[in-house]
């Protein structure tokens, strides 16, 4: 791990390999460890970035948590590693995190992966509310670790994802409670519907089968976004770069390699 003073605070980040600049930003409670399954796989052709976000990891807590700042410490820890541009993988927030870096600042993404994530988050829907409201009250009264250790069971479901899921629990356990709920906070408050139409970066939507939104909801939305296409994923849930890494990795290899080098 190595850390880079971007914007006042010390973010922590792992960097490998060599070649053009890919950039993975992991979702709410999350941490570079996330993409762990994904990291050695693009490191042999590519500088692979992945920071922990402010607040997570081993990344300073200083406040705001919004999917505004995030973008803006992720536009200033590439310039700090010399990556004027890079393709940018996002999950879940993370993705909330690279669609607003795309559209704040275009000129540092050659290529966008959007994960399993939406435009918008706000609780418009029962099954949102219910998300959001289970989520508070858990890291209210269970911290971090009681979100983990629910969601985690809904989202690596399979007896032989037992080791994955204890890994997301004792790394959750670290998480402060407090920065998970602003997080969340920032996040239903955070959206990009209305502005899909200006992202100017070649885009993949990745859907799982069974993620928290069907496959058809992520086309509606996609289908605002001037360069994009959308690959599902099947049997895959929430979670794809864990549950379905190897799939995950060729839709994301293949998708890269056709671009431009940033």
């Amino acid at each position: 791990m190595r850390h880079e003073v971007v914007n006042g605070i010390r973010v922590a980040c792992r960097v490998e390999g060599d070649g053009p600049s890919v950039l993975f930003l992991h979702g709410l409670g999350g941490s570079h460890d996330d993409w762990f399954r994904q990291l050695p796989a693009f490191a042999t052709h590519y500088r692979v970035i992945a920071p922990d976000l402010r607040g997570y990891g081993a990344s300073e807590r200083q406040e705001p948590f919004t999917i505004q700042q995030h973008a803006r410490d992720a536009a200033a820890l590439l310039e700090a590693l010399g990556a004027p541009r890079a393709h940018v993988v996002g999950l879940s927030m993370g993705g909330a995190v690279a669609t607003e870096l795309a559209l704040s600042r275009p000129e540092l993404v050659a290529g966008l992966v959007l994960a399993n994530t939406a435009p918008e988050f706000e609780l418009r829907t029962w099954q949102r509310r219910y998300m959001g409201f289970s989520r508070l009250l858990l890291a209210l009264l269970l911290g971090v670790g009681g979100v983990a250790r629910l969601f985690g069971k809904a989202v690596l479901p399979a007896p032989h994802h037992e080791r994955l899921r204890l890994r997301l629990l004792e790394r959750a356990s670290h998480t402060s409670r407090w920065v998970y709920i602003a997080s969340l906070r920032a996040l239903t408050r955070w959206s990009a519907e209305d502005r899909l139409g200006r992202i100017l970066a070649p885009t993949l939507v990745i859907g799982a089968e069974h993620d928290y939104t069907d496959i058809h909801e992520k086309r509606r939305w996609a289908a605002k976004i001037p360069d994009a296409r959308v690959v599902m994923i099947p049997g895959s849930r929430h979670r794809s770069e864990l549950d379905s890494p190897d799939t995950f990795n060729a839709v994301v290899q293949e998708f890269l390699a056709g671009l431009p080098n940033p």
